[in-house]
C-alpha cells in the first residue's frame, strides 16, 4: 500500500491525500522503515486506543484493507457504520457484505500494486459530495448486519446440518 501511495505522490496524482496507518502487525516494523514507508505523506500511527479513534477518524476520509488474507475483518463493519467509502482487497471476506462496487467504494486484487492504485485512485478522483455519499451508502450496509441478521443466517444453515448429519449416520 505504502509503494502504491507513493508511486502516485511521486507522479502528482495523490492529489493533497495523505495516507495515515493505524495499527501494529507483524509487518509493521518492515513497512515504516521501508523507503515508500517513509514518504512524508505516509503517517504510521502505530496502535490506536479505542478512545483515541474517534479523533483520528474524524480527520479521514476513506478506510483501506489491503489484506492478503483477512477471512472476515470487524475493522470493516466499523468503518461501514462510522460512514467511510471503503477500499477493500479482494481477500476481505467482510466485502462481500459491506462493499458494493462503485457505490460504497471499490475492491481491488490484493498484492497487486497497479490494482490498489487504480482503486486509490478512482477515490482521489472523486468530489468530496460523491465521497459523501459513498459514505452514505456504507453507513447503510454497515448498520444492516446486526445481531438478528446473523441469527436468521445462522438459522437458514440448519436444514443443511441435518442433512449432513443424517448423511453421516
Amino acid at each position: 500500500m505504502c509503494d502504491a501511495f507513493a508511486d502516485l505522490c511521486a507522479t502528482g496524482e495523490a492529489a493533497d491525500w495523505e495516507l495515515w496507518i493505524a495499527g501494529t502487525g507483524e509487518l509493521h516494523d518492515e513497512v515504516r522503515n521501508s523507503p515508500s514507508g517513509r514518504h512524508e505523506r505516509i503517517k504510521h500511527l502505530g496502535f490506536v486506543q479505542p478512545e483515541g479513534m474517534p479523533e483520528i477518524l474524524a480527520q479521514s476520509g476513506v478506510f483501506v484493507l489491503p489484506s492478503t488474507y483477512e477471512p472476515w475483518g470487524v475493522v470493516v463493519q466499523e468503518h461501514a457504520c462510522a460512514g467511510f467509502p471503503l477500499l477493500l482487497s479482494h481477500a476481505v471476506g467482510a466485502a462481500e457484505r459491506f462493499l458494493v462496487e462503485g457505490k460504497n467504494g471499490h475492491g481491488f486484487t490484493a498484492g497487486d500494486k497497479a490494482s490498489l492504485k487504480k482503486a486509490i485512485l478512482a477515490m482521489i478522483g472523486r468530489t468530496d459530495q460523491e465521497l459523501l455519499m459513498m459514505g452514505e451508502r456504507s453507513a447503510g450496509l454497515g448498520v444492516r448486519w446486526n445481531p438478528s441478521e446473523w441469527a436468521r443466517t445462522a438459522i437458514s444453515f440448519l436444514p443443511h446440518l441435518r442433512q449432513a448429519s443424517a448423511g453421516k449416520a
